[in-house]
């Protein structure tokens, strides 16, 4: 035979439920999506020096760092194998609190991909009959990597050629690390679970 449930206690775990439903209410639903993107910041420090023979841009990010955000589809960064491109990416590249370049997905040209342990973003910046403005930072990081993880192994290519403007030669990276960007409803979902509690104390209480 079932036992009685007291009416107060009822009352309580009701207006619980009330309760959570009304805050997932709030928070609202994702929609279904065929994709599943993910912000990820990444850093990293430049080398005390440049490759011998380099020049320009190269030469002044030594002892430099780079850093900035890039999206992409996780769901698709496994198998290890695939080719996944970024979504988007804004990298800095800074010596002395200055930038003095940033690869980004401002122009159509520019591309930034994972595969397998590959993380790159390369910037073709103006290219024309005259001039070829190309610029690329390669990461190399443990296999299957997914967006999370930390290396030394990594370097910027310079491979541009602007007339009276001498800049070419690589940079090696000393260190780089990439890791995500918490979502905005992590957040919301842990003052949920916060507030929830703090109610329940204070009804028990009562």
């Amino acid at each position: 035979m079932l036992s009685a449930i007291p009416l107060r206690k009822l009352s309580q775990a009701t207006a619980t439920a009330a309760l959570g439903f009304a805050m997932l209410a709030a928070l609202g639903t994702d929609p279904v999506q065929a994709v599943n993107l993910q912000t990820f910041n990444i850093s990293g420090n430049f080398a005390p020096a440049a490759l011998d023979g380099s020049l320009g841009l190269p030469v002044n990010l030594a002892n430099g760092s780079f850093n900035g955000t890039y999206t992409v589809d996780v769901d698709q960064l496994l198998p290890s194998s695939s080719f996944v491109d970024l979504t988007s990416w804004t990298i800095n590249l800074v010596n002395d609190n200055t930038v003095l370049r940033t690869l980004s997905n401002s122009l159509p040209a520019n591309t930034a991909y994972i595969q397998e342990n590959i993380l790159a973003f390369s910037d073709a910046g103006l290219l024309t009959e005259q001039n070829n403005d190309l610029y690329s930072l390669e990461l190399y990081f443990d296999s299957n990597f997914t967006g999370t993880g930390s290396t030394n192994d990594g370097k910027f290519l310079d491979n541009s050629d602007l007339g009276s403007v001498q800049s070419s030669g690589i940079t090696a990276v000393t260190f780089a690390k990439s890791e995500s960007v918490p979502e905005p409803r992590t957040f919301a979902a842990t003052a949920v679970v916060a507030i929830t509690g703090l109610w329940l104390r204070r009804r028990q209480k009562g």
